[in-house]
């Protein structure tokens, strides 16, 4: 089998919207465009506040016309839910926190024979399957091609990563798959971008923020960002040697100006790599920067790409 990395999780969301306002609300509160309202469309997008700011990231998946999944792998459910409810005014619109069951992650050029070895379906950019209980999505955490596949069922999930070991899958920890999402310049939301924080500083617009459709909350102010040019501050892979220090944490340049902050870090075989929040006009890529417990090297600028859901 070519080349092929397996993870697994469970997720920090799982929603049902529901009744005949469903569609178009959830259109009027998500960031990316999720008409035609098809059956067996998927999309990935944020949930915004009135002023822009990045409370939650999710999937959206349409099972019909009145029947909505949503699904998040850190964002909280009821951080979710509350922004919605928030907004329901006169909308017919049921939101009801479901269990998060399980899923599990296939990365790497293989991923394609391994679904098909299993018997599942290879579902197109923006589309989801459901075969035997699972749920199979394109992925968006990786360079590489990748897919996500989730059931409600935990022990459904254990009995396909027992399939996939056999077939000759490795599972990687979490900190590995982090490093690869790193590398691919995807934001983790909400703890690299999140409530104090606007997409376009995360490079979220155009993969994960619709600059196209109808009016949506915070919509206003990512056009305006936007049409203005680069944001002030943008997100950055950093590295370091010895221990990951403890997130989040100042940084400062070499004039003891604070310019941003350390969002995350993740150990390394030769000392670790993480994320900064850094204001834009002073990061330089190959520049260090200083922290209470030593330094960092700016390895690189966070650059918008196009995620497997839309």
């Amino acid at each position: 089998m070519k080349s092929i990395f397996g993870y697994e999780y469970e997720p920090a969301a799982h929603l049902l919207v529901t009744d005949e306002d469903a569609a178009d609300f959830l259109q009027s509160q998500f960031s990316n465009e999720l008409r035609p309202f098809d059956v067996g469309r998927c999309t990935y997008g944020l949930w915004l506040n009135v002023k822009g700011k990045v409370i939650a990231d999710s999937v959206v998946f349409c099972q019909g016309d009145e029947h909505f999944r949503i699904l998040s792998e850190y964002s909280a459910a009821a951080v979710i839910a509350q922004k919605l409810e928030q907004h329901i005014i006169a909308d017919d619109v049921e939101i009801e926190a479901q269990p998060t069951g399980a899923a599990l992650a296939l990365i790497g050029e293989g991923a394609v024979e391994a679904l098909e070895a299993v018997g599942f379906p290879v579902p197109a950019v923006g589309t989801f399957a459901t075969v035997r209980g699972v749920t199979i999505y394109r992925g968006r955490r990786s360079l590489e091609l990748s897919f996500e596949l989730w059931s409600g069922s935990a022990a459904t999930i254990a009995e396909l990563k027992v399939r996939l070991i056999e077939l000759g899958v490795d599972f990687i920890p979490r900190e590995r798959v982090q490093l690869i999402r790193i590398a691919a310049g995807v934001a983790s939301v909400p703890s690299e971008i999140g409530p104090g924080d606007l997409p376009g500083e995360g490079a979220l617009v155009g993969n994960g923020v619709s600059l196209t459709k109808g009016c949506y909350l915070g919509q206003e102010v990512v056009s305006r960002m936007y049409n203005l040019g680069r944001p002030q501050r943008g997100l950055f892979r950093i590295s370091g040697s010895g221990s990951a220090p403890n997130d989040p944490i100042a940084l400062y340049n070499g004039e003891s100006k604070k310019i941003g902050e350390l969002r995350s870090a993740f150990s390394t075989d030769n000392g670790w790599q993480g994320v900064a929040l850094l204001k834009s006009r002073y990061a330089v890529v190959g520049e260090s920067l200083n922290h209470e417990a030593g330094s960092v090297k700016i390895e690189g600028l966070f650059q918008s790409i196009q995620g497997g859901a839309e």
